[in-house]
């Protein structure tokens, strides 16, 4: 079981608050997926527990950033994923 602040709907909720968009994982994967027009957050998961973020830009020039998971305090807002990617 995961702990406290580190389930999926946990997450869910703290991307709420940021100002992402939390949209459904239509792959089955498991991962929690968001978006700010042209850029996405995934959380990844193994089982149960998150184990990475993955950052993307989807415009002209695209560009990713990862990283081991942070936990939910330490999630990035959409603002300080655009700056960023400025």
């Amino acid at each position: 079981m995961a702990r406290p602040g580190q389930c999926r709907e946990d997450i869910k909720r703290a991307l709420a608050g940021l100002g992402w968009e939390v949209r459904t994982d239509d792959e089955g994967s498991g991962a929690v997926m968001s978006a700010h027009g042209k850029y996405h957050l995934m959380v990844s998961f193994e089982g149960e527990k998150p184990t990475s973020v993955l950052i993307s830009y989807v415009g002209k020039g695209g560009e990713i950033l990862s990283r081991k998971w942070p936990g939910t305090e330490h999630l990035p807002s959409p603002q300080s994923v655009v700056r960023a990617f400025s």
